[in-house]
């Protein structure tokens, strides 16, 4: 299980526990694993956050959420988005994604609807201010939007 990729606490858990195995024997193995670097929360939420970053790009918000689902700890969540996002700026990394996005749907031929630009950022987990900042340089009104 561990040669293939680095695992979370919560994963190796939740894996042996659908396998059947008692609570005591888990606990044990956890702790086992944790005191020969075997599984390190840490090194797996920054391994994760740039993982995400390299392949496809997200913001904070969604960082967190995803970490979150994988069992990892808030204080380690909140110290692996402040250094990942220390060194990279989230604008740019927004930007970026959707020059990609628009590039894709020319290539396809599709129009895209700025109101779309804004919600796929969201969706993202980029800010209201980062979205309403790329909209803004993309010359997209939203005075009239409440989405």
């Amino acid at each position: 299980l561990l040669s293939r990729r680095i695992y979370s606490r919560y994963e190796i858990s939740r894996k042996l526990n659908n396998k059947g195995y008692p609570e005591s024997i888990i606990s044990n193995l956890i702790f086992w694993l944790e005191n020969n670097n075997y599984i390190n929360d840490e090194l797996f939420a920054e391994m994760w956050a740039q993982f995400r970053l390299q392949n496809k790009p997200i913001g904070r918000y969604k960082l967190n959420q995803e970490l979150r689902i994988k069992g990892i700890k808030q204080d380690i969540i909140q110290k692996v988005i402040d250094k990942t996002y220390k060194e990279i700026d989230e604008l740019t990394l927004a930007r970026n994604l959707i020059k990609e996005k628009i590039v894709s749907s020319e290539i396809k031929n599709i129009r895209i609807n700025p109101k779309n630009i804004y919600n796929f950022l969201l969706r993202r987990g980029f800010s209201i201010e980062i979205s309403k900042n790329i909209c803004n340089e993309l010359s997209i009104d939203f005075s009239n939007y409440t989405g």
